[in-house]
């Protein structure tokens, strides 16, 4: 039975052209909040994602079709920004208070801890060890972050100027809202993304690469899905809005 895992990998880049994929655009579809920032799949057929209005709320969404299931207040408040797990919890993060909650799928509070490097972006979960990679936009680092003790593993450089996420299995996948450019393992694949604010990939087995790639753009308020097997030719992008309201 396939399974969906959604994690980061390693720390640092390994640029290998093995692993260098040719992305195609192979879909979109409207973003169903106002506000959106941080994304995250939960299961090959649902997902969540967080609205940063003045009271931010987290969305359960159909992962292909952007129709919401459920929501609940963001605990955090103004400034909730990211947000990562596996099958049940999520982890949302505060870009301005840099606070990071562990909550249930109803949105209670099970834990909490202030992440060790201020202004936390979206981020994701590895699987193992499970850590955070932590997106930073202010430093231009990625911060992998003990999910229990919420204690500093390591940073590793970005590779544009402001990265706003991070994800990947056996891969890292960080987009950058000032180069407008989604890089996979430092290489840039995905071009003229204008504000790029939430990722995640979805992948079938523990020895695929990412299959599907999903891209929440503050500028056009959509979600592009990205695929490295599917040909189809992309869409603009259309207009730009600011990254914050």
């Amino acid at each position: 039975m396939k399974r969906v895992i959604t994690a980061a990998c390693c720390v640092g880049f390994i640029v290998n052209a093995a692993m260098a994929y040719t992305w195609h655009l192979v879909g979109s579809y409207p973003v169903p909040v106002p506000n959106p920032r941080g994304y995250r799949v939960s299961s090959p057929f649902s997902g969540y994602i967080v609205d940063a209005g003045s009271i931010p709320y987290i969305y359960h969404f159909r992962l292909r079709t952007g129709s919401i299931v459920s929501s609940f207040p963001a605990p955090g408040g103004a400034g909730t920004w990211g947000i990562a797990g596996f099958v049940g919890n999520s982890y949302i993060s505060n870009n301005w208070t840099s606070w990071i909650y562990e909550v249930t799928t109803y949105g209670s509070v099970v834990s909490s801890f202030r992440c060790p490097i201020d202004g936390p972006a979206d981020m994701n979960l590895r699987w193992f060890p499970s850590d955070l990679y932590i997106a930073i936009p202010d430093r231009n680092i990625i911060a992998v972050v003990d999910e229990t003790t919420g204690s500093l593993v390591s940073t590793f450089k970005a590779p544009g100027s402001r990265p706003t996420a991070c994800c990947g299995y056996q891969t890292t996948l960080i987009a950058d809202a000032a180069t407008h450019t989604i890089y996979e393992n430092g290489v840039p694949v995905i071009t003229g993304i204008e504000t790029p604010v939430g990722a995640d990939e979805e992948s079938t087995t523990d020895n695929d690469y990412v299959v599907t790639l999903y891209v929440v753009d503050d500028a056009t308020d959509r979600i592009y899905l990205y695929n490295k097997t599917v040909a189809v030719v992309p869409a603009s992008l259309g207009r730009v809005k600011a990254l914050f309201e």
